[in-house]
């Protein structure tokens, strides 16, 4: 499946933006990776950095660790990534297969 980017998400792309490399760490299976940068704040993944690495692994400009349609990753993924997963986060991934 593939899909075009909005523009806000290629101007992310283009200018290497925060929100670009948040996406990119999902992609890459780094989220937990880059919490010891900084040890005292551990930033949460947002459903907009999940929804921004969805589009950017469905539009075939990167490959990604997570394959957000197979429900088996997705919870892999949740259970690797628990402590940096808001409620809403989990409830965004799982929502494609209730």
């Amino acid at each position: 499946m593939t899909t075009q980017l909005s523009g806000k998400e290629l101007r992310a792309l283009i200018n290497q933006t925060a929100w670009f490399k948040n996406a990119r760490a999902i992609l890459a299976d780094e989220w937990g990776a880059r919490a010891p940068e900084n040890p005292l704040f551990q930033a949460p993944v947002t459903v907009a950095d999940l929804q921004f690495a969805r589009d950017l692994s469905h539009a075939g400009l990167f490959k990604s660790r997570l394959d957000f349609n197979n429900y088996g990753a997705v919870q892999r993924w949740i259970a690797t990534n628990r402590s940096y997963l808001t409620p809403d986060d989990r409830a965004w991934l799982q929502r494609p297969f209730e």
